[in-house]
């Protein structure tokens, strides 16, 4: 599959190299295409992956993963223009309160919204694995096409998706999962992921 990785931070960058290690084609979407950074991780990541600026990913990519910081999610939005109904995985983050699933469905123009991968840390998505068993995935959507594209992505990088459903159920299991960091990152720091067992 060919994906739009829009930001080349940590997180931006793992995800990018986990599926292209998996073989999906990644073009990084960068405001700073030719900046060492990025030629660094590029020759990182080896075969399956390139660079170019927000709006030429945009293009190339059928799926697209938003992983740029809060300041900057307007600015990169109004950038992409109509998203022509590709499926948009929203993993940013809010500090200040704001609803990140609600300005990213805002502003993303005929996108179809897929909130993932903001439950767990860049180091877990780097290494998913713990023992015999592998970290969850929380994701939501009213789109249940777009939902079935994004659990398969994150399987296809040693994951396990778990559906909560609606944009209120995140919104609880963020707020669970803020209280278990504070207790948690003190032992473990940020590398322990959670994992639901069910039968």
């Amino acid at each position: 599959m060919r994906i739009a990785v829009v930001g080349t931070g940590h997180m931006g960058g793992t995800i990018g190299r986990r599926w292209a290690e998996a073989g999906h084609q990644i073009m990084f979407g960068s405001r700073n295409p030719q900046s060492e950074k990025v030629k660094s991780l590029l020759q990182r990541i080896g075969k399956n992956a390139q660079v170019g600026t927000i709006k030429e990913a945009i293009s190339f990519g059928e799926v697209i993963l938003l992983a740029v910081l809060s300041e900057g999610v307007e600015q990169t939005l109004i950038q992409a223009g109509d998203l022509d109904n590709k499926v948009l995985i929203n993993c940013t983050i809010f500090f200040d309160g704001q609803s990140a699933d609600e300005i990213v469905q805002k502003l993303a123009k005929n996108a179809r919204v897929v909130r993932a991968f903001h439950t767990l840390t860049w180091e877990v998505v780097a290494n998913p694995k713990f023992g015999s068993t592998n970290a969850s995935v929380f994701l939501n959507s009213a789109d249940a096409g777009a939902k079935k594209v994004v659990a398969q992505l994150i399987r296809d990088i040693d994951l396990d998706p778990i559906d909560v459903g609606t944009v209120e159920n995140m919104k609880q299991i963020d707020g669970a999962i803020q209280n278990l960091w504070m207790v948690l990152s003190q032992q473990y720091g940020r590398e322990f992921g959670i994992r639901v067992l069910r039968q």
